[in-house]
């Protein structure tokens, strides 16, 4: 039964019947209002979100896109979202765009065709021009996550992905490293960027040359963190003695590869992970790696977003924008000339920047 179905059976208009069911049943006649609330009570229908935001163009529904649902890295995120917006009387359509721009265009069609009240969204890659326009297009409240995106009317929510790998990196140096390999994800990933920069930060604030030849391009998931470990060894095969990557999934690769060549780890190379997914705890050596709070970035984007729907914001100002925490265990060795003790920054408030 749907509201259509009423509609027919009673002979008026959606709008009529949406109306009444709605309690705005001005100008309707008394008559046609008890015969649409008779077909109501006989068929205990319910009216459902969508069906009221046909009427209201609002709903007490959010779109939240991510982009893998495989990757380990998304459920602490995706419970955050989904318990701040159930407190607030809100649900969550989950869309996964699987790193793909078509997919992502769909689904923002899909959520703004459905009249959700608001998006929050990942997306690993730079936001390019035709999902720029078509957000912009949407005029709903949004809220990018684990990106940091300069759309008007939007705000974002995400970790300082520069200063995580430079303390990452920093940790390494500070070990007595200074032959560090990166394993970057996609050169279009904003996360990869910011990463990036802080790898080559730590090593010019060392004075340590930027070897090429110690950087591989990868994706973020085991398989390709086996690939690329196994082109670094070939590209160095001496002169390498710790790895920073871009993901924890990628380190995970990067020790089955090592393993498989009979190099352990961290006696041979060291290892560093970033996420801090529960996998990094469980394989051995348990992963050096930094902590991402997902699933108080996930609850701080639903709060913001619910807030901005129900005008409790007046102006979108400022990101948020929280400290990484690096995670010291197993896959870092401290090799000749490095140091034993290491400081570990305490975790910082997350807060609005300007």
């Amino acid at each position: 039964m749907t509201i259509t179905d009423i509609a027919r059976m009673a002979n008026v208009s959606v709008a009529t019947v949406s109306r009444v069911i709605n309690k705005k049943s001005k100008g309707v006649g008394e008559e046609t209002r008890k015969k649409i609330l008779a077909i109501v009570e006989e068929y205990n229908f319910q009216p459902s979100a969508v069906a009221r935001g046909l009427v209201t163009k609002k709903s007490k529904i959010i779109g939240l896109l991510i982009q893998d649902l495989l990757n380990p890295y998304y459920p602490r995120l995706v419970k955050g979202v989904e318990d701040e917006a159930n407190h607030r009387g809100y649900n969550v359509i989950l869309c996964d765009g699987n790193n793909s721009e078509e997919k992502e265009i769909n689904y923002l069609d899909f959520l703004n065709e459905h009249y959700v009240s608001g998006i929050i969204y990942n997306s690993f890659n730079i936001v390019s021009g035709r999902i720029r326009k078509k957000v912009v297009e949407a005029s709903i409240p949004l809220v990018f996550i684990d990106a940091k995106v300069d759309i008007p009317g939007s705000r974002s929510v995400y970790v300082d992905n520069e200063a995580a790998m430079h303390e990452m990196v920093s940790y390494l140096i500070a070990k007595g490293h200074r032959r560090i390999g990166f394993m970057a994800g996609l050169a279009e990933s904003y996360s990869t960027n910011g990463r990036f920069k802080g790898y080559l930060k730590a090593l010019e604030e060392h004075q340590i040359h930027m070897d090429p030849a110690l950087i591989v391009e990868s994706q973020f998931n085991i398989e390709s963190g086996v690939l690329a470990m196994e082109e670094l060894l070939r590209r160095n095969p001496k002169g390498m003695t710790a790895v920073a990557c871009c993901n924890d999934l990628m380190a995970i690769g990067a020790l089955e590869e090592l393993e498989r060549k009979g190099i352990k780890v961290p006696e041979g190379i060291s290892v560093a992970g970033f996420d801090n997914i529960e996998m990094s705890n469980i394989v051995r050596p348990r992963l050096t790696t930094v902590s991402q709070p997902n699933y108080e970035m996930g609850r701080t984007s639903a709060r913001v977003l619910i807030d901005t729907i129900e005008g409790k914001v007046q102006k979108l100002e400022g990101d948020f924008v929280f400290s990484p925490e690096l995670v010291v265990r197993d896959s870092v060795a401290t090799i000749a000339g490095g140091e034993d003790s290491w400081t570990v920054a305490a975790p910082g408030a997350q807060g609005v920047t300007r």
